[in-house]
Formats: structure tokens, sequence, C-alpha cells
């Protein structure tokens, strides 16, 4: 039997209205709370995106530290290696290149101890040369108290005193190398009395050269005080006033 359209209008409604009830649509609920937190917290969540990127950077550094060390770790070891090889290496050439027999070695000592022909001049000749330069020697001096002068005196004094005699420069040494210095200064136009100050420049110019290169710490600077804020009084403020418009005026 065939339905009319009243029927088949009503189907099509009634259709969409199971339709509905099986795959029902969810109620979309407005949060005023929700929507309050979102607009307020731009500043809180951009803090809490800062926080996070400087954990982040903090655990990298922590990291490539621990990479650093391992790698100088491994360089060490790697230059241990190396050293105990050249040192087995060098053991071995020393023990395949042997030593000389006695025989030969006693034979040399013995020659040596023949021939000490020059060794007692020379040693007087550098002694000589020594005291030449030093003007006074270091000596020591001892002296006796006569025994008929220790029985008249009083006290208990020692048979022996020994009095040492520190070495000094000669001045006239000191004077002619210091003469020779100047002269070699002058013939190389370097002018001494501007020493120290180019010996400062130079420790300065290596200080500054290490702090850059990173291994020593800049020197701490002194903070200049702040100038307290203060306003004005009515009549600065009026004199200031005047004292621009005179300079305005000089200027045409």
């Amino acid at each position: 039997m065939a339905r009319n359209n009243r029927e088949i209008l009503t189907g099509g409604k009634k259709y969409i209205q199971k339709k509905i009830r099986k795959n029902g649509v969810e109620e979309v609920v407005f949060d005023k709370g929700s929507r309050q937190e979102y607009l307020t917290g731009f500043h809180k969540r951009k803090l809490q995106r800062q926080k996070k990127a400087q954990e982040t950077i903090k655990e990298q550094e922590r990291l490539a530290r621990i990479e650093e060390r391992r790698k100088i770790r491994e360089e060490r070891q790697k230059d241990m290696e190396k050293q105990l090889a050249e040192l087995k290496e060098n053991a071995k050439i020393i023990g395949a290149g042997g030593y000389e027999s006695e025989e030969d070695l006693g034979a040399n000592d013995e020659d040596g101890e023949d021939w000490q022909g020059f060794e007692d001049k020379e040693e007087e000749v550098e002694t000589k040369e020594e005291d030449k330069n030093k003007g006074i020697l270091k000596r020591k001096e001892v002296y006796k108290l006569d025994e008929d002068i220790r029985s008249d005196l009083p006290a208990v004094v020692d048979e022996e005193t020994t009095v040492v005699v520190e070495s000094l420069e000669n001045p006239a040494v000191t004077r002619i190398q210091n003469t020779n210095l100047e002269a070699l200064a002058r013939s190389n136009n370097v002018n001494l009395e501007k020493s120290d100050e180019i010996l400062e420049e130079s420790i300065t110019r290596a200080k500054n050269y290490a702090v850059l290169a990173g291994v020593a710490k800049p020197p701490a600077k002194e903070k200049q005080k702040k100038k307290k804020f203060r306003y004005l009084s009515k009549a600065e403020r009026r004199e200031n006033n005047r004292k621009a418009k005179d300079k305005k005026r000089d200027r045409k």
C-alpha cells in the first residue's frame, strides 16, 4: 500500500529524532571561570615558559660539562698510555744496547783518577774571580782570650769567640755594571728612566689579555653612588626657565 506525503514527512521527522537520540550531541557548557583564567593568565604562562626554558638551558649546560670532563679524562688516559709506551720502548732500547763491561768501567775510573792536574788551579782562579766581584768574602774569625785577662775578669767569659763576616757587593764592580747597562741601553735606543712605566703597562696589558682569554676574573669595579632624585622647587624651576630663555636669546 502506498504511503501519502504526510506519512512520508512524518517518518522523516521520526527518523531524525531517532538518530539524534542514538548519536546524541554533547551539551556545550560555557565556563566563566575558565574564560577568566585564560584571559588573565598570559603573564603567568609567559613566566612559566621562561622558567621551563631556563631549566632546559641549565640541564644542557650540566650535560655539556659532563661531556667535557669525560673528554678530558680520555685525553689524560691517552697521554698516560703514550708516556708508558715511550718509557717501555726506551727501557727496551737501553736493555738492548747494554753497558760497558766492568773492566772497561774500572779502567775509565782509574784513568780519571790518575789525571788531576789542573783542578786546583782552576778552583783557585774561580775563587779569585768571585773574590774580585764580591769584594769582601764571607769568612769566620775566631778570637781567643788570654788566660791572664780572663782570670782578672769578674764574669764568666768563653775562651773562644767566633765572628762570621758576611759578604758584600763591591761598589766599584756594581758601578761598572750599571755603566755598562746604561751604555748598552743607549746603544739600543732604550730609555731606562721609563722602564718602570713600560713594565706597568706590560703588566696591565697582560692582565687585560688574561681577562679576555677567560683565565682571570675582571677586577671588581666600585659602584658609583646614584644621585638621589629630588623634585625642584617652584623657585628653582623659575630660575632654570629664565636661564634657558637667556641662552635662547643669546643664540639669536
